[in-house]
């Protein structure tokens, strides 16, 4: 007998089932019964709160979303000095990719899926330019506080977007990060363009 769960528990529980199977077995060659095997439920428990495969695909699509430009708008409501938001954007990613590793590879899986299906490429274009106009918005609050230098906000957010990308990619095929050198390699680098001398000292 399935324990009675809270829906949202039980929802998670699916979802992280759904990511596994699509990590492992790819989309395609994924059925609904192997998710509701690997989630511990009937394929029935699964539809009750999934239609469909696609369905779960794109609320895991949605979940990593929010998890990442959620994060970005809590940020954006503080005021910390420039370099201080780097190194916390920087390690919260960091850390992020490294203590959950089934994320990045499901990034894998979307790109994949990106390539292959017209609606799913979209939704992920949407997603990112998301990510872009949050990413913006940081930068423009720094160039306007005086912290950063005058730059072009929009090709800044895409280009810091697209590190952030490329580790997680890393991750993804398995290669070992010292995660530490990262952050601090980085937050050098991109301070080192962006803000202006004397800031964040």
């Amino acid at each position: 007998m399935t324990k009675h769960l809270p829906e949202d528990t039980r929802k998670e529980q699916i979802l992280d089932a759904a990511r596994r199977c699509f990590i492992d077995q790819g989309y395609s060659a994924t059925r609904m019964a192997d998710i509701a095997r690997r989630a511990g439920l009937s394929k029935g428990g699964v539809y009750f709160h999934f239609a469909s495969k696609r369905a779960l695909f794109d609320a895991l699509v949605e979940q990593e979303y929010h998890l990442g430009v959620n994060f970005l708008e809590k940020v954006e409501r503080e005021s910390p000095d420039w370099r201080r938001l780097l190194e916390r954007l920087a390690g919260h990613f960091l850390h992020f990719f490294r203590q959950r590793p089934d994320y990045p590879r499901f990034f894998m899986v979307m790109a994949e899926m990106a390539g292959r299906d017209e609606s799913i490429r979209a939704m992920l274009s949407g997603i990112q330019e998301a990510y872009f106009s949050a990413l913006e918005r940081l930068l423009q609050r720094g160039v306007d506080s005086g912290q950063l230098k005058p730059i072009d906000c929009r090709a800044v957010a895409k280009l810091l977007k697209g590190l952030l990308d490329a580790i997680e990619g890393y991750l993804a095929i398995g290669l070992e990060l010292d995660t530490g050198r990262l952050l601090r390699s980085g937050v050098e680098m991109i301070a080192g363009g962006l803000l202006r001398e004397g800031s964040g000292e």
